[in-house]
């Protein structure tokens, strides 16, 4: 069986552009909207615990700590991209490998047990794979 990945979106440009400019890889921008909405700029995850908008899914106090007052304004596909690239940044600066800094940006720390592994192993799992194929593939 053979897998097969959806390789153009309609918002290839505006991430890669955005990207670009914050010193960003788009490949991993994209992996990370592919698993966190599958490209749907609408998408709203809303729990007792988070309130997640948009194609990065950005969580309220994230979303806050990085500048944003209007939270809907996270729907807004441009402005979401530009969130999820400075909110990179400053994973970046706070941990030094890429597997890290997916993890942190889904768990909001790195969790790991004493042998080393992620306890959301399979997000990172799944971002750092839809990256090496975007990688490979084109963007």
């Amino acid at each position: 069986m053979t897998a097969r990945v959806k390789v153009k979106t309609e918002y290839d440009d505006m991430i890669s552009d955005i990207s670009l400019v914050y010193g960003n890889n788009p490949h991993l921008v994209k992996a990370i909207i592919k698993i966190e909405s599958d490209f749907n700029p609408k998408a709203h995850r809303k729990t007792t615990k988070e309130d997640s908008r948009g194609l990065g899914q950005i969580n309220e106090p994230t979303a806050i700590s990085l500048g944003v007052v209007n939270l809907d304004d996270l729907f807004r596909p441009e402005y979401n991209i530009e969130i999820i690239n400075k909110l990179l940044i400053d994973l970046k600066k706070r941990f030094p490998g890429m597997t890290d800094i997916i993890a942190a940006y889904n768990a909001g720390r790195v969790i790991k047990t004493k042998q080393g592994y992620y306890v959301n192993s399979s997000y990172v799992l799944n971002v750092y794979s839809r990256f090496l194929a975007y990688s490979i593939l084109e963007i």
